[in-house]
């Protein structure tokens, strides 16, 4: 137990309820200790659970000193039916698949090895990779397993140089207010982290020409490599390899440049086969719905909804469940 925990921890009762009624007094005792163990497991002060349980601080905390004025009846039980719905969740998700962690897919191995050239060269690398495919997780790997890499995803609000510095220095660390400073402060913690630093932006397609130009800057001041991550080709002029729809001050500093609009089918395979599904003709939907837009991040919230499906007939997911999750995702009717 972490020492967040520990101070969580609540003390028993400090008073003596007013309670007559013997089963009344036994369902009070029982709720007053599920919620000391619920605090005991979460680290969850008296007001985070006076929140969750929808109910006043002063009522809960009152009810559960022993002290409290009102009916002990109805506040016990909605401290039961807190008690009772967090724990069909907890047994709910216990049904429910588990999403696979990353993978080294071939789609994944490319990645990396697109960020190590760009890191060491170092040059800037151009990658474009369809919606759903894992590239913004295969980044965020990337950046926590090797040094003096920076990851920021970019909002769709971030289109102008202005936006898109603050969104870089948040991912860094830089604390500035100063617009003017900010670019060369990023410049220079970037410089600071060495020749082979490697600044990777993600969801690139929200960028406007003088953002990247601005980011063509860093490059070059801080000598560092750069990833421009982006998923969609069309909307992307940097990404394009005619002279002219790009600029040439951009073309010239690309060093590398990948574009992956389609799951390979090994991925697939292998993405399917690490959500454990068991059900061959479920299978066999499965990689149905990974070559659909959205690919493996579409596949990934039908199985969670044909799970919950799944998990309330007390079984495993069948094909019926995926296509009755299909549905009620909106997407139609899955043949």
């Amino acid at each position: 137990m972490n020492a967040q925990v520990k101070q969580q921890v609540w003390e028993d009762p400090r008073g003596t309820p007013n309670i007559a009624d013997a089963d009344l007094r036994v369902r009070w005792e029982a709720a007053t200790r599920g919620l000391r163990e619920v605090a005991a497991a979460e680290g969850w002060s008296k007001s985070e659970v006076a929140r969750r349980a929808e109910m006043p601080l002063g009522t809960l905390s009152a009810w559960y000193d022993g002290t409290y004025a009102g009916r002990y009846d109805t506040t016990t039980q909605r401290v039961e039916n807190f008690l009772s719905s967090r724990a069909a969740a907890i047994e709910t998700m216990r049904g429910l698949p588990v999403a696979p962690e990353w993978m080294q897919t071939r789609i994944a191995r490319e990645l990396v090895t697109a960020f190590t050239y760009a890191q060491m060269v170092p040059t800037m690398a151009v990658i474009t990779v369809a919606s759903g495919l894992g590239k913004s997780m295969t980044a965020r790997t990337y950046a926590a397993t090797r040094p003096h890499v920076v990851h920021v995803e970019l909002s769709p609000s971030s289109a102008s140089p202005h936006t898109m510095k603050y969104e870089i220095a948040e991912a860094m660390g830089i604390e500035c207010r100063d617009g003017g400073k900010l670019k060369g402060m990023i410049a220079a913690a970037l410089r600071r982290d060495g020749h082979h630093a490697l600044l990777i932006v993600d969801e690139a397609q929200n960028l406007s020409e003088p953002s990247i130009n601005e980011l063509r800057h860093f490059r070059d001041v801080a000598g560092c490599g750069l990833v421009l991550l982006g998923n969609e080709e069309g909307r992307t002029p940097y990404a394009s390899r005619d002279p002219r729809h790009s600029s040439a001050q951009v073309a010239r500093r690309i060093g590398h440049r990948l574009s992956v609009m389609k799951p390979y089918d090994e991925d697939i395979a292998q993405f399917v086969d690490a959500w454990g599904l068991s059900d061959p003709e479920a299978v066999a939907l499965a990689h149905k719905i990974g070559r659909m837009p959205g690919a493996f991040g579409t596949l990934s919230e039908t199985i969670m909804v044909a799970g919950i499906i799944a998990a309330g007939n007390d079984r495993e997911i069948t094909a019926a469940d995926l296509r009755a999750a299909w549905a009620n995702r909106g997407a139609g009717v899955l043949k």
